[in-house]
């Protein structure tokens, strides 16, 4: 899978979005790579609490997670706004 990115990387240099997007993914997903490797699991080390949040979340606890978690997510999430970009574009 990490050959295919960076060849779909490559491939669309000039995609600056798409790009970013892309290496946020991969990066993400290497870093709960090289934790699982390391320690065995994917340590999730932010941890919030918010009681503004306990209608959606037993007591308000937003689940745990990590950075890696965070940049796969806003990858995607980048990546939603990246098509929504290119097909308005293409109008």
């Amino acid at each position: 899978a990490s050959v295919f990115i960076v060849w779909m990387l490559r491939r669309h240099p000039q995609q600056t979005l798409f790009c970013l997007a892309v290496s946020l993914i991969l990066g993400g997903a290497l870093g709960n790579v090289i934790d699982r490797l390391l320690h065995g699991h994917v340590v999730d080390f932010l941890d919030f609490h918010w009681p503004l949040l306990a209608p959606l979340f037993p007591g308000g606890h937003f689940p745990s997670f990590n950075l890696a978690d965070s940049a796969i997510t806003l990858g995607a999430v980048s990546l939603i706004v990246d098509e929504l970009l290119r097909v308005r574009r293409a109008r």
